[in-house]
């Protein structure tokens, strides 16, 4: 215990020995003095969620503490962040996929996927990848993955002989992962990193539920496949069917889906169709702006629900809190840059490599370099630095638009694939 203790104080020790090394060095041409501090706040986050001396909500809280420190926010600049509709739209979708975890809506999708392939390991693969990508454009991406992956072992297990299970184990196990992260392209709903960027583009331009989909869908629709194959190309398994008789007990044994499962699909299907159509339906309801915006929405669903007695207060103790703490501490980050002059900064140091070169060159550097640094930075933090980064040069370059840059390097956040380390669902 001794030991761990100081190894995670050494740990915390580098990242503040870093930090001030930053504030030490002479300050740049051109940086402000509240800019050098706000990129002294910028190396402390990706230090503590680099080497995570404490899990990643205590380290989001030290960073929005380590803004206000640094001189670069006041307690009410760090924290307000959390208040905002696109918090409470993350927390009301957390919520209903609390209920389709409660009620069995989720095990029961799963149980079902396996028993549909008929023990063809093709179709188990295909059947829990859709399953986890589509539950994670609504739930977070590690819950998604912690719900399934017990499933996909409960099936491997069927293997007699321990080196096949191993084998398939590793297949299903990668799937559900690679899927789970594939499907938090679709909404904004589906990660952190969308939330972020959501947030900064609704600042400068009418941004909603269904202008992410329309970019992020497309995407999906072709790396979803691919990784399949390439699945099915490159983990080498020597079993092809698979013993699914549990699986079919299993769901058996639950029954027809009952009338509150149905009950909160219902909810979640409208739901979701609000999210995308709600706010252009308010003028001819006659009701107010935002009445129907996503986040509003989002709480009438979780009121109905709770009256219903769909869920109580207890069901969503166990909702990962922390995920609001890792968006609030992006954003406050993000303004922070923006407010010191850091990121107009920086923008001169970044814009020739985006300007200098073909639209579609800047885009695969864009692109290579998000998925880079998100396999050893959190991706939140990729995106509030980055974000407004682009928007600020594209307010500069009217041949840029905010969202070609934007969207990419958003939706390449996703690929934190290299390292388990890159994200929950991939430890």
């Amino acid at each position: 215990m001794l030991r761990r203790q100081f190894g995670v104080s050494g740990r915390f020790a580098s990242v503040v020995a870093l930090t001030l090394v930053v504030l030490l060095l002479p300050t740049p041409e051109g940086l402000p003095l509240a800019g050098k501090r706000a990129l002294a706040a910028l190396v402390f986050a990706g230090g503590v969620f680099a080497v995570q001396p404490v899990s990643l909500p205590f380290a989001s809280l030290m960073v929005s503490v380590a803004l206000v420190v640094l001189g670069v926010a006041d307690s009410s600049q760090a924290f307000e962040v959390l208040s905002r509709p696109i918090i409470i739209l993350i927390l009301g979708s957390l919520f209903i996929a609390e209920a389709l975890r409660k009620h069995g809506v989720t095990r029961r999708l799963a149980l079902f996927s396996v028993v549909s392939s008929g023990g063809d390991l093709g179709k188990i693969l295909l059947g829990m990848m859709a399953i986890a990508a589509l539950l994670s454009m609504w739930m977070e991406n590690t819950a998604t993955a912690a719900v399934l992956i017990p499933v996909a072992l409960t099936i491997a297990n069927q293997i007699p002989d321990r080196e096949r299970a191993r084998e398939v184990t590793v297949l299903l196990v990668l799937g559900i992962a690679y899927s789970a992260s594939l499907g938090g392209m679709v909404t904004v709903t589906g990660s952190a990193s969308n939330a972020v960027a959501s947030g900064f583009l609704l600042e400068i331009q009418p941004w909603g539920f269904l202008d992410w989909i329309k970019y992020g869908l497309p995407p999906f629709v072709l790396i979803f496949p691919l990784t399949w194959w390439v699945l099915r190309r490159f983990v080498p398994v020597s079993t092809e069917r698979l013993d699914i008789s549990l699986a079919r007990d299993e769901l058996e044994n639950l029954g027809s889906a009952r009338s509150a499962e149905w009950e909160v699909i219902a909810v979640l299907n409208v739901t979701a169709l609000l999210w995308v159509i709600g706010t252009y339906l308010e003028p001819y309801l006659g009701f107010p702006a935002t009445a129907l915006s996503p986040a509003v929405v989002a709480m009438i669903s979780v009121a109905y629900m709770s009256l219903r007695g769909l869920i109580v207060w207890e069901d969503v103790k166990g909702v990962s809190w922390g995920m609001f703490f890792i968006i609030g501490s992006g954003l406050a980050l993000g303004d922070a840059l923006v407010r010191s002059g850091a990121t107009a900064w920086l923008t001169e140091l970044v814009s020739p490599v985006i300007r200098g070169v073909p639209f579609l060159f800047a885009l695969m550097f864009l692109v290579f370099m998000s998925a880079l640094l998100t396999n050893v930075m959190n991706n939140t933090t990729v995106t509030a630095v980055f974000v407004p980064i682009l928007i600020s040069i594209t307010r500069g370059d009217p041949s840029f638009s905010s969202v070609q840059l934007v969207l990419p390097l958003t939706l390449a956040t996703t690929f934190g694939y290299a390292l388990p380390s890159a994200s929950g669902r991939m430890a």
